[in-house]
């Protein structure tokens, strides 16, 4: 899922901003590259500069001062949570009372086990700092100082270029690592006086500045497996930069790219697309790792590393730059990079011509893992060279493509050859199909919210407070809801995460073709269905899922014994939808909506009704019926290995959490005890083989995933 990004309230992940003046040219992308012992005359880093001179600089520093005492305990559970401070400068310190010593072992990290900044209330992606005492503190009463990180222009090089050469180009400074933060969370596991407190102490601290940035930001797939990034206008704004901020690794060196540059308000990561004779990579600059899968197999003594990635967005007015507007990055795990060097080997073309390829095109994606799409070959694209066809096998979802060399004589009519490729390699794509759902920018809504509806006699799910409200008004038919009574809560989610959340835990809300827009306050809905039609589906899903439980159940039963009887019934009455998922992926290639008439595919009543329905469907009614039986459940999105998104289950028996996954336990036609309990009430590391998955962070806020992890 992704989504918008907005400064509505101290809580919301995008704030307004300066300190970011970035002056760039056309055509030209750049790297900051950021040094701990920094070159540059006068930094705070250099080794020449006096004692006494490092003394006024830090005198004459702003400050924020953190709290140390908790306004909310367990806000998030095994964190206290103080009252969020808003409104600091993105040079400014942060300024914590302490009787104990620390210092920024790893600029990255901080102090690990004292004090440490993170970027995300996930708590994950790390922000450089480094830390110092503060020098306006008496000793009386001592303070340690969480400095940022400058970012000066004197680090600027080309890419690929080399460190230190002047570019022809200008770039002034464009602040601090507070500027592509602007929201981060402090944690403190020390008392001022340096007892080990009972649980960490997050603060979530805002930076302000005067200059706006875009308020809404969302990433989604295109059709060709390329990252969209769209926002919202900033007025006045003469153009916009679009900025990779990455950690690899525990040097701050090119941890800053420039890759982007446009006067409109979207941008493709097709742009950055390269060629390499007759082969072609995409979305390399979004890499989350430095190594990949298929390397690693013929080269085992490579290791990779994971890199922490923050996509974001700068308007640029008068040459002022905002702070980063961030994207939120779940979904895209699978973003295709390139083929991947094995993708036809024991391909025994020579004999075989076309029927010798695999129908699966393997691929290696941003996280580095070796993935599956489904092949196709387009027959305008296939040409004769002499006693041999090239034939380009393409990835599906991909721009991706691998030439094949099969002899002519191994082909007997070259066009129903090609057809019957594409035809098998159709049938064999896996059962996934889960889309995404984003806040859309430019849709006209009412100004006003709307009345609080009252509380719908149906089940609502939500983690935290604010994904509770949303869901339930979601529920209820709301089409505009107001947040304003969560500003300043602790501990709460960001705006998308709690919305993500809302949508994919509540099949009542059938809120999975819904548009939504936000203006800092307001959460307004563009729905799918009208309250009329909603209320008349909520109530046939409601009775059919408590008809379904009673007949299935009973009580007395164990939790696992409950879960089997659902996902038999499911699976004996329901059947995988491939003409729906057929139809929204040739919808999606180019880059349209599903179309409405098989829209029932993706909800709940799909399955639970009508008995027909792709992955989230199946999901959905199995948390419905799930709920009636009286088990916790929770739906969960990811990414098959195998290709394509997907939705499943996991549930809760005793203390421990365990997966299900009703749609990979359907073999089509009745349910058979071999097929249709393969995935049920398994571990997350049991999914093997062409079920092999990642999970992704949209399915619950960020806070309270670790929760659901199985053992």
């Amino acid at each position: 899922m992704s989504g918008g990004r907005q400064r509505g309230f101290p809580w919301l992940a995008v704030l307004g901003s300066l300190a970011l003046v970035v002056v760039l040219v056309v055509g030209v992308a750049v790297v900051l590259v950021l040094d701990r012992d920094d070159d540059a005359p006068g930094d705070e880093r250099d080794g020449g500069t006096s004692a006494e001179a490092a003394r006024e600089r830090l005198l004459g520093d702003g400050r924020t001062v953190l709290p140390t005492t908790a306004s909310a305990q367990e806000a998030v559970p095994g964190f206290d949570y103080t009252a969020p401070v808003d409104g600091a400068a993105i040079d400014e310190d942060l300024v914590i009372p302490a009787r104990y010593d620390a210092e920024a072992e790893d600029l990255w990290k901080g102090d690990p086990g004292r004090i440490e900044v993170y970027a995300d209330q996930g708590l994950t992606r790390h922000v450089p700092f480094d830390i110092l005492p503060d020098l306006t503190a008496s000793d009386d009463d001592p303070r340690l100082a969480l400095k940022p990180l400058r970012v000066r222009s004197t680090h600027i090089v080309r890419e690929g270029g080399q460190v230190g050469a002047k570019p022809t180009w200008t770039l002034a400074d464009v602040g601090t690592y507070w500027s592509l933060n602007p929201r981060v969370y402090v944690v403190q596991y020390l008392e001022p006086d340096g007892a080990q407190r009972a649980r960490p102490l997050v603060t979530e601290v805002h930076f302000a500045s005067e200059t706006p940035a875009p308020e809404q930001v969302t990433a989604s797939v295109t059709g060709q497996g390329d990252a969209l990034v769209e926002w919202s206008p900033v007025a006045g704004a003469t153009e916009y930069a679009v900025v990779v901020q990455r950690r690899t690794g525990d040097t701050l060196n090119g941890s800053v790219q420039v890759v982007g540059r446009t006067t409109k308000t979207s941008w493709s990561s097709e742009e950055v697309r390269q060629c390499h004779g007759s082969t072609c990579d995409q979305n390399e600059v979004l890499k989350l790792t430095t190594g990949d899968a298929s390397l690693m197999a013929s080269t085992p003594e490579l290791v990779s590393d994971d890199v922490e990635v923050q996509l974001g967005v700068v308007a640029v007015v008068d040459r002022q730059p905002s702070v980063l507007a961030p994207v939120d990055l779940a979904g895209l795990e699978a973003l295709p990079v390139r083929s991947d060097d094995g993708w036809d080997a024991g391909a025994d073309v020579d004999n075989d011509g076309l029927a010798g390829l695999p129908s699966r095109f393997l691929f290696v994606s941003v996280d580095g893992s070796t993935r599956a799409t489904g092949a196709y070959v387009e027959r305008g694209e296939v040409r004769r060279q002499g006693r041999l066809w090239l034939v380009p096998v393409r990835g599906r979802g991909t721009r991706l493509s691998h030439v094949v060399r099969i002899p002519a004589d191994a082909v007997g009519n070259i066009d129903a050859d090609v057809r019957a490729f594409n035809t098998r390699a159709q049938r064999a794509y896996p059962k996934a199909g889960l889309g995404q759902t984003k806040v859309v920018i430019d849709v006209n809504h009412p100004k006003r919210p709307a009345p609080e509806l009252p509380a719908p006699d149906l089940p609502v799910f939500g983690s935290n407070e604010l994904s509770r409200f949303i869901a339930g008004q979601l529920v209820a038919g709301s089409t505009s809801i107001d947040l304003s009574r969560f500003e300043g809560k602790p501990g709460l989610p960001g705006f998308q995460d709690a919305l993500d959340e809302a949508i994919l835990q509540n099949p009542y809300a059938l809120a999975t073709f819904d548009e939504f827009s936000f203006d800092g306050s307001v959460l307004y809905v563009d729905p799918a269905f009208d309250a009329a039609e909603l209320r008349v589906r909520q109530r046939s899903i409601a009775d059919a899922a408590e008809r379904i439980a009673k007949d299935e159940t009973r009580p007395g039963m164990s939790v696992s014994d409950k879960v089997a009887a659902i996902n038999r019934y499911l699976v004996d009455q329901a059947d995988y939808d491939h003409v729906a998922l057929a139809a929204a992926e040739k919808a999606r290639a180019r880059d349209k909506e599903t179309p409405k008439r098989f829209q029932y595919a993706w909800t709940v009543d799909g399955i639970l009704l009508d008995r027909s329905g792709v992955c989230m469907s199946y999901s959905f009614a199995f948390q419905a019926i799930a709920k009636e039986a009286g088990i916790e459940s929770v739906i969960v999105t990811g990414d098959l290995a195998n290709g394509g998104r997907h939705a499943w289950n996991k549930v809760k028996d005793g203390r421990s959490w365990r997966s299900v996954d009703v749609t990979w336990n359907d073999p089509g036609g009745p349910w058979r005890s071999g097929d249709g309990t393969r995935y049920l009430m398994i571990r997350d590391g049991q999914f093997t083989g062409n079920a092999l998955r990642s999970e992704d962070d949209a399915w619950m806020a960020d806070a309270y995933l670790r929760q659901y992890a199985t053992r």
